[in-house]
């Protein structure tokens, strides 16, 4: 056949959908957020075609109750290049890893590296013996140059290229405390020391109610490391009292000595998420490799080394081998697949890192396009691809060459799906498929098919207002735009070298919505998320700013970052009262957290149904109605709705729990009735839905409205907290944030906020976000989308490359400054 037919979708909010794409074409689906877009490309087409070709393959087929369509023909196998789906990885997991070019690269090392005398430092001949005392040598294997096995890693930060330590900022968090509210706030770790910290002050001369920062440095030097000789510490206990005569011990050796001998894993996990920080690792230099690994060379230089190059430096400095220093088949044929594989991490716009980069520190545009990568590479036809928002975390530049990828890989005869918001995407699509016209229950329909020039025809459809200009962010009335004047208040960072960072300095105005731009690898997160965040850090309270490598209350997993080491130094922090930094790093990686247990409203909404008469009458209280829970939840699935059923130890699927039917309560449980719903019927409410029924409650239903202003109220209360994408947990975090009691002239630093929003969302999000503004805060966010760029009062912008090649301050000004601006990459492409 040569389209897809699909009758009868019904999968989540889709109506009876009928649709046929054509196949060999790049076709494009647009819609609102929330309008059954993914639904129907991924929990559809990608999900059906998949389980074909694994049923023709001799997998077993997937039971379900009710198909979620009629009927569906002429698929092929599906291939899904998805946001959530690209997520799932090992937290040692690299960009090298992932690609497996890393592993080309040991095989060459293998092959062709020159191996080293460990007594005499020289290289050994040919026949692997030393010219001078005769040693021979073992020529080592591919598992030799892994940073994930022992006998390759540096076995002091067991491969990770860092080592954990404690810091005098994670310990003293505010600098504004004196002694005893630092150790007192060091509970459960190290405030026990409180009774020797509070008499410090009788052997040395200072107040104990002064301030950190002000505190004589020798005097901060006692508190963190010790007195260094025997004081007499006045004592009353239940077995001593008098003198006691001891070494202060410090905070610092107090917290390695509990490290070393608590029991406490509690005790041990505080520390670790709250106390230390990511330095590089002082063995191995961050190589994550061993001496004996380091020691075999290609060019003068160890694989580590290659693993840390920028891609467009690697394929110079392995052509340049190629030639000069590959003697054999094999190694030639290696390297020349390591560069193929190279230039096509270049063509998807990854030039700027490199293979050692931890793939948690990839946003989720890159990841998307790194796996893109190796589809390309393939060389497959009559495929159909599915890609979601490709675009993401693109700067209008360099959308150029990856449209050209996706342009060969319909050239070779498949069929490119995408789901996609961005203008140059949809201009470039053979047909477009319109869903909506709204979302959740308002949409799931199919609004149009056809040409771009047909769409801007259509008034129901948003897509077509957008297209044709009628929907558009509205221009700022003079008297809201904000300038720089002498009023304004500015954050200055000076001698900024983390990373890419050219030891730049910059005033960042407050009181405004600035944005920062840039290519990719440019230097936007360097400055922002790794050296305004931690430099501010210090100056608020603990939690304001969420630091980068700790694991929150709320489940929020942000391990493996890359950046070990901040650079600079910062003044104008004390216009702030708050930093609150809102990522696009998951909330939960765990089934059981849902959206409305992390935005806190999960609670509120089970001790509502507790105080019900009918629960009274029961005797039931809020844990009843917790699907964790054996109070009130199914005992069968344990309260997650479905089971896993296996079908051998390679193969298995969840199906619905045949018990609770999905629902996860007890029956009795659900006999309890708020407003007519049960409290399952609470978790699948979407949050539009849930906010009317709380509407009388403001304690929920405060939130619950900042969600459905910010474009979310299509997800349900009840949905898995990983399946979010990571625009929409960004969304879901900045709610939270923005329905707690707020301050005044608090800096809100936000990474990509529009991603994953149709223009129509888009507006409403930024309409919140001048509100903050106008109320006296700052706005800082990053960000590649023009529209939103021509938007914000200031725009600093970073390049003029990425990788090596970025790092400086190219432009800063109003959007009108950065126009007129000959130095600007970005200006072009603003209105």
């Amino acid at each position: 056949m040569d389209k897809i037919r699909v009758v009868g979708a019904r999968l989540h909010n889709l109506k009876d959908l009928n649709v046929e794409i054509p196949k060999k074409k790049m076709i494009l689906i647009t819609g609102v957020s929330g309008s059954g877009k993914s639904s129907l490309a991924f929990d559809i087409i990608f999900d059906e075609g998949m389980n074909r070709y694994l049923q023709s393959i001799g997998f077993p087929p997937k039971f379900e109750d009710e198909k979620p369509f009629d009927l569906i023909e002429g698929l092929s196998p599906t291939v899904a290049v998805e946001q959530r789906t690209t997520r799932v990885f090992n937290p040692r997991s690299t960009v090298g890893t992932k690609t497996r070019l890393y592993n080309l690269l040991r095989m060459l090392y293998a092959t062709e590296g020159k191996l080293i005398c460990p007594i005499c430092k020289e290289p050994v001949n040919q026949n692997l013996e030393c010219d001078i005392c005769g040693m021979v040598v073992d020529r080592l294997e591919i598992k030799h140059f892994s940073f994930n096995e022992p006998s390759g890693m540096c076995l002091a930060c067991k491969g990770r290229g860092y080592q954990m330590h404690l810091t005098e900022d994670l310990i003293v968090q505010d600098y504004n405390r004196n002694l005893i509210q630092i150790t007192k706030a060091g509970s459960p770790v190290f405030g026990d020391q409180i009774r020797f910290v509070e008499q410090l002050p009788k052997f040395y001369d200072f107040d104990i109610n002064t301030p950190y920062k002000d505190l004589p440095e020798n005097i901060k030097q006692i508190f963190l490391y010790g007195s260094g000789k025997i004081l007499p510490f006045d004592w009353d206990s239940k077995t001593f009292t008098g003198i006691l005569e001891r070494v202060f011990e410090g905070i610092i050796p107090h917290i390695k000595r509990a490290l070393t001998e608590s029991k406490s894993v509690y005790r041990r996990d505080k520390i670790h998420k709250n106390f230390m920080s990511l330095k590089k690792c002082a063995e191995c230099e961050g190589y994550k490799i061993n001496e004996q690994a380091r020691s075999v060379k290609i060019g003068d230089k160890h694989i580590g080394e290659l693993a840390k190059m920028p891609i467009d430096q690697l394929i110079s400095f392995l052509k340049e081998l190629k030639k000069n220093n590959i003697k054999t088949i094999q190694g030639k044929n290696m390297s020349e697949l390591v560069i193929k594989g190279l230039r096509s991490m270049r063509g998807v716009g990854l030039s700027y890192i490199n293979l050692n980069r931890p793939l948690p520190t990839l946003s989720g545009g890159e990841l998307q396009r790194l796996s893109l990568m190796t589809h390309l590479d393939a060389g497959i036809d009559s495929l159909i691809y599915i890609l979601d928002e490709p675009s993401m975390s693109l700067h209008e530049r360099e959308k150029d060459s990856l449209i050209e990828l996706l342009k060969k890989l319909k050239d070779l005869g498949n069929t490119i799906i995408i789901v996609e918001h961005d203008k140059r995407f949809i201009e470039i699509a053979d047909e477009i498929i319109d869903i909506g016209p709204g979302a959740g229950k308002n949409g799931g329909e199919l609004v149009f098919q056809g040409t771009i020039d047909e769409l801007k025809n259509v008034s129901n459809s948003y897509t077509g207002q957008f297209l044709n200009g009628k929907l558009s962010l509205p221009d700022k009335p003079e008297n809201l735009k904000k300038f720089i004047d002498k009023s304004t208040n500015f954050l200055t960072i000076k001698n900024a070298k983390t990373n890419n960072l050219k030891n730049i300095e910059i005033k960042i105005p407050l009181g405004m919505m600035v944005g920062v731009a840039g290519v990719s690898g440019s230097g936007k997160s360097s400055l922002i998320l790794d050296t305004l965040v931690p430099l501010l850090q210090p100056f608020f309270k603990r939690g304001a700013v969420k630091a980068t490598n700790k694991n929150n209350d709320n489940g929020e997993e942000e391990n493996g970052d890359e950046l070990l080491e901040y650079s600079g130094m910062i003044s104008g922090w004390e216009f702030l009262d708050e930093v609150i930094v809102v990522s696009q790093k998951p909330i939960s990686r765990v089934k059981t957290s849902t959206p409305a247990s992390y935005i806190g409203i999960w609670d509120k909404i089970r001790n509502k149904f507790a105080k019900l008469a009918e629960s009274k009458k029961r005797k039931y209280t809020a844990g009843h109605f917790s699907y964790n829970s054996d109070k009130g939840r199914c005992l069968s699935c344990k309260g997650t709705g479905e089971q896993d059923l296996k079908i051998s130890f390679l193969s298995s699927f969840n199906i619905v729990c045949k018990e609770c039917h999905g629902l996860r309560y007890r029956p009795e449980i659900l006999e309890v009735k708020y407003k007519n719903c049960s409290i399952s019927d609470v978790l699948n409410l979407t949050v539009s839905e849930a906010a009317k029924l709380f509407a009388s409650d403001a304690s929920i239903s405060n939130i619950l409205q900042i969600l459905e202003d910010i474009g979310m109220g299509y997800i349900t209360l009840g949905q898995p907290s990983p399946t979010l994408s990571g625009g929409e947990a960004q969304r879901v975090k900045l709610a939270k944030e923005l329905g707690r009691a707020r301050k005044t002239k608090s800096l809100y630093i936000l990474d990509e906020p529009t991603v994953g929003l149709s223009f129509y969302d888009a507006i409403k999000l930024m309409d919140l976000l001048d509100q903050l503004v106008r109320e006296g805060n700052s706005v800082v966010i990053i960000e590649h989308d023009p529209e939103i760029l021509s938007y914000v009062d200031f725009i600093i912008e970073l390049g003029p490359e990425g990788g090596p090649k970025g790092g400086e301050i190219i432009a800063t000004g109003t959007p009108q400054e950065i126009i007129a601006n000959t130095k600007s990459v970005t200006g072009k492409y603003l209105k």
